[in-house]
């Protein structure tokens, strides 16, 4: 982690301004491993392999809804798990207030993911090679979204939902070639096997930040352009969620998503009555048009959904008060 990009960040938990607190190990100037500390609430963040973990006490840095919604699985088979969520049987989030945001064992396997010979295993797989194939097939889709957020403008460009990064490469490349990208998950080994994706296409304006919208760990009004490829429209929290990314957007600045809605995926794998009972529990758009109008009732504006062959891309504006008008115009 550069320490440049430290005066962007702030405290998940109080919002305050967070500062080094140690560095174990550093390379170039760079911290690779130590701890983050804000001095107004306390709190402390580590930091491994250059990410800071800026998630609140309590928080895992894993995908924690496809980790409870695998886990139940595993135990009763994936429509019986989808039932038990939709009743509330199965408490989401599950916190594990006594076990580190990242152990020791992640990030020895962190090391691993961001390394060439796991990406030679991985990219084999067939999860991944669909997923590359279907970003490859809805290139107008992607095209669509970084229009609507004017990335070409932007210095800087937060990407929620980065995951392994199979999106982020072609952000990357879209965007100003010294705008500063922010690649933005809540799982860590997600965002290792992104980070090495990164350093073998010898890219040197990407940051990765471990955090979630709920909490965002940025400087309020930070960001010129968010998106989300698939990021957010299939998660628990939506509409918390795009409160966040309200906060951290610029005046005037453009937010834009694209997804499909997560119960036409799972539809014949469990019941149509418990996965949208899920999703309305767990606050997971499952009509597109209803997403507009979550948008539009925190805030944002000029509101615009349409889709690009089976995807859906949503978008809005933040406001621009008198006040920030001021701000621009230097008066």
């Amino acid at each position: 982690m550069k320490e440049a990009i430290l005066e962007k960040l702030r405290c998940p938990r109080c919002r305050e301004q967070i500062s080094v607190w140690n560095v174990t190990e550093e390379d170039g100037g760079e911290i690779v491993e130590g701890t983050l500390a804000c001095h107004a609430c306390g709190g402390t963040f580590p930091v491994h392999s250059t990410i800071p973990i800026l998630l609140i006490p309590g928080r895992r840095a894993v995908d924690e809804f496809a980790a409870t919604l695998g886990r139940e699985a595993q135990k009763v088979g994936f429509s019986k798990a989808v039932q038990s969520l939709a009743d509330g049987t199965v408490e989401y989030p599950a916190t594990r207030a006594f076990e580190p945001a990242v152990t020791a064992a992640e990030v020895r396997e962190g090391r691993y993911r961001a390394s060439e010979s796991f990406w030679e295993t991985f990219s084999r797989n067939r999860l991944v090679q669909q997923q590359q194939n279907a970003i490859a097939a809805h290139l107008d889709a992607m095209e669509e979204m970084w229009l609507r957020a004017e990335v070409n403008f932007a210095d800087t460009v937060l990407d929620v939902g980065t995951g392994w990064g199979g999106a982020l490469v072609p952000l990357v490349e879209r965007a100003p070639r010294d705008a500063m990208i922010c690649g933005f998950d809540t799982a860590f080994l997600n965002l290792r096997v992104a980070q090495g994706q990164i350093e073998r296409a010898q890219y040197d304006n990407v940051v990765f930040v471990v955090g979630d919208c709920l909490n965002p760990p940025f400087r309020e009004q930070l960001f010129d352009a968010v998106i989300s490829w698939f990021g957010i429209g299939r998660i628990p929290g939506f509409s918390d969620y795009l409160q966040g990314i309200l906060s951290v957007l610029g005046p005037g600045r453009a937010f834009s998503c694209a997804w499909t809605p997560l119960v036409n995926d799972l539809d014949g794998l469990a019941s149509q009555a418990d996965l949208l009972g899920m999703a309305e529990r767990l606050d997971i758009p499952t009509r597109p048009d209803e997403t507009a109008g979550f948008m539009e009732a925190i805030g944002f504006e000029e509101v615009e959904l349409t889709t690009v062959g089976p995807i859906f891309v949503l978008s809005g504006r933040a406001p621009v008060s008198e006040g920030n008008l001021r701000g621009l115009s230097g008066s």
